[in-house]
């Protein structure tokens, strides 16, 4: 066992230095913190992910920047992925566009990353309780923080990881922008699983 763990944890060495083009598949479990003060539902769901990324691994680093296309709703569903987990009959639906960066440091075969996620929904419905007038913010600013596993393959590598991504702007459009205080307008988290397949470029 002992052999199989270092064996893991240093097959990405093979390829010290990794530029390539990459595919992401995800899942995010989204949620709204304190979501009963701001009348957001309270139940979890789960939206699908799909992008591209541009990545440079390095021996001791590594960078990825990417878009993606989030989606749950309409005709179109993957059973698990995209779902809500209640029994209320209340469906949550969102399609948006977004960029990520994420950096950190590379040791063997893990990768721990921060970095940013900047969304725009351009259609988003089920978010509130039923009766609730607040307006939803179209854009939204994430944080991630996670770990990702990269191992390398004949024509690149294959990966998966998770990120639990803290939101960082208002889930609700401050209904009064002029009057001066500092509006808040509920949170947005969500936790990432990817799976990743990388074409190397060297």
């Amino acid at each position: 066992m002992r052999n199989l763990l270092l064996i893991f944890f240093l097959l990405p060495l093979l390829a010290l230095g990794q530029n390539g083009l990459g595919l992401r598949f995800a899942s995010n479990i989204n949620y709204f913190p304190r979501s009963q003060d701001y009348q957001l539902v309270s139940h979890a769901f789960t939206t699908g992910l799909f992008g591209f990324f541009y990545s440079s691994y390095k021996p001791r680093n590594g960078i990825e920047l990417g878009v993606n296309v989030v989606h749950k709703g309409g005709k179109f569903n993957l059973p698990v992925v995209m779902r809500d987990f209640t029994t209320s009959g209340n469906v949550a639906e969102v399609t948006s566009l977004e960029t990520d960066l994420k950096v950190g440091p590379r040791f063997g075969a893990f990768n721990p990353k921060i970095g940013y996620v900047f969304g725009y929904r351009l259609r988003t419905t089920g978010f509130q309780v039923p009766g609730a007038e607040g307006h939803i913010n179209r854009m939204y600013f994430m944080l991630p923080f996670g770990l990702s596993v990269n191992l390398p393959t004949n024509y690149g590598s294959v990966g998966f990881g998770s990120y639990y991504n803290v939101g960082i702007l208002n889930v609700l459009t401050d209904p009064n922008p002029g009057g001066g205080a500092i509006y808040d307008g509920g949170r947005y988290r969500y936790i990432n699983f990817e799976i990743t397949v990388t074409y190397d470029t060297r």
